[in-house]
């Protein structure tokens, strides 16, 4: 793949088909499920969350991995130096140098992904583009029902914060999202929040499928009795069909701070909630997925 003339996104693609049968999109709307990888632990998480999810659901995998060309332009900048991890000396960044490195990790993570899919029965594919992070992950979301991203992806630190990256893909992507911090996975306690909508209902039907305890923690949205009443019934008539466990809180909308608030200290369990695109240009929201240490899915 020739580096002349590089535009903000290379067309050339790498899509390795690894194995399986295509996914069935069940009552849950989840044929495919899209993974954001770089290097980090934060997209092992993400990885894991994703083979779990294909399992669960019965959809396809697809591993997405950038290449991120912002990094080869800062490189060849005449400026760009490197500070040795432990001479603390600076050098010049070389281009072949980095192409070289950037190949390894593109192998690490090939390989990861063939590892962690390998009890994957549905179809899982490893793609490796060359782009800008977010426009790139952002193209790929339309093909997709959910994305799952790992918190504190593309950034050059450690973080168990949002990075930009991962705000504009949450902010502006199509499809359902999945954010997680390293060290989480998609598991039990499996809470999911019901306000009587459409993502109200596929909120509820992908919790019900991922409550591999067999319990789920229903948070109903209301801000009057009668209303948290029927929103509940219409939770049980949604559920009938499943062998579930369920228990019921309600939250009037002045009690929403106390849900993020359960959420934010706790790092066990997976919450499912749904949300729109009137939602996600609240910046609060955004701040909440910042603040929880626990995976959160944000349903459309």
């Amino acid at each position: 793949m020739s580096d002349q003339g590089l535009d903000d996104r290379d067309t050339n693609e790498v899509d390795l088909a690894i194995h399986g049968r295509e996914g069935t999109e069940g009552e849950h709307g989840i044929a495919r499920i899209l993974v954001a990888l770089d290097p980090s632990e934060h997209s092992r998480a993400a990885l894991e969350a994703g083979a779990r999810m294909a399992l669960r659901l019965d959809a396809e995998l697809i591993g997405l991995f950038i290449e991120d060309v912002n990094v080869r332009r800062l490189a060849e900048l005449p400026f760009a130096q490197e500070v040795g991890l432990f001479t603390g000396g600076c050098r010049r960044v070389e281009t072949h140098e980095l192409s070289r490195q950037l190949r390894v990790q593109a192998g690490s993570v090939r390989r990861r992904f063939r590892t962690v899919t390998q009890r994957v029965e549905t179809r899982c594919t490893f793609r490796q583009v060359r782009g800008r992070v977010a426009p790139e992950v952002l193209r790929a979301a339309t093909e997709a029902d959910v994305v799952i991203l790992g918190k504190g992806a593309w950034s050059p630190f450690e973080t168990e914060r949002l990075t930009p990256a991962v705000r504009e893909v949450l902010s502006q992507a199509p499809a359902s999202t999945l954010v997680l911090r390293a060290g989480t996975g998609v598991e039990p306690p499996m809470r999911a929040v019901y306000d009587g909508t459409s993502q109200g209902d596929r909120a509820l039907s992908i919790a019900a499928r991922l409550a591999e305890d067999g319990h789920l923690m229903v948070f109903i949205l209301a801000d009057d009795p009668d209303k948290a009443s029927r929103l509940q019934q219409a939770a049980v008539e949604h559920l009938k069909e499943r062998e579930l466990e369920l228990t019921f809180q309600t939250l009037t909308e002045s009690s929403v701070s106390r849900l993020a608030h359960l959420v934010a200290v706790e790092a066990l369990g997976t919450l499912v909630m749904p949300a729109d695109d009137e939602s996600m240009e609240d910046e609060a929201v955004l701040d909440f997925l910042d603040e929880t240490g626990a995976p959160v899915l944000l349903v459309r």
